[in-house]
């Protein structure tokens, strides 16, 4: 995980930004040298997301909760989505926390999961990255935010909790 980078189909390092990963986007081992302690601390958030994502979208049917409470292990020290709320006038005020999302992505009984996955997902890695980055990166993921929200007012941090 400390040598692991994301890098995008064509294997150019991806910037760091809040942006969810992409299709064709993997971790390969590669020196951080040069990096500043934002670019790591995104590359080690990608680290610990892109497993989580493969789990929930490609290998749930071989996923245990032993192995799910092995990979958000960092998510539930900082209490990363504690909690599930699938009331509310519309999708967007639905969202899953870490035990049902894995419990729906188990058990979708015919849903379509998707959007679900993808929130999940999404809003993870941004409140983790809120939790390990400095000011000045929060600042940026306020204004490139698509909906021009504030991840990190989302994620309502009281103290964070950088990576050791």
């Amino acid at each position: 995980m400390e040598e692991a980078v994301a890098v995008n189909s064509s294997g150019q390092t991806l910037e760091a930004r809040g942006r969810p990963a992409f299709d064709g986007d993997e971790l390969i081992v590669s020196v951080k040298e040069g990096m500043t302690d934002d670019e790591q601390a995104f590359h080690k958030v990608m680290a610990i997301m892109f497993p989580i994502r493969n789990a929930l979208m490609y290998d749930i049917a071989d996923l245990s909760q032993d192995k799910w409470d092995e990979l958000i292990v960092e998510l539930s020290k900082r209490g990363i989505k504690e909690t599930s709320f699938t009331s509310g006038a519309t999708p967007k005020e639905n969202y899953y926390g870490r035990q049902g999302i894995f419990d729906l992505a188990k058990t979708p009984n015919g849903k379509d999961i998707h959007h679900s996955v993808m929130k999940f997902l999404e809003e993870s890695g941004l409140y983790l990255l809120c939790h390990v980055t400095s000011d000045e990166f929060h600042q940026m993921l306020r204004e490139t935010h698509p909906e021009g929200h504030d991840p990190c007012v989302d994620a309502a941090i009281t103290t964070k909790i950088r990576f050791q």
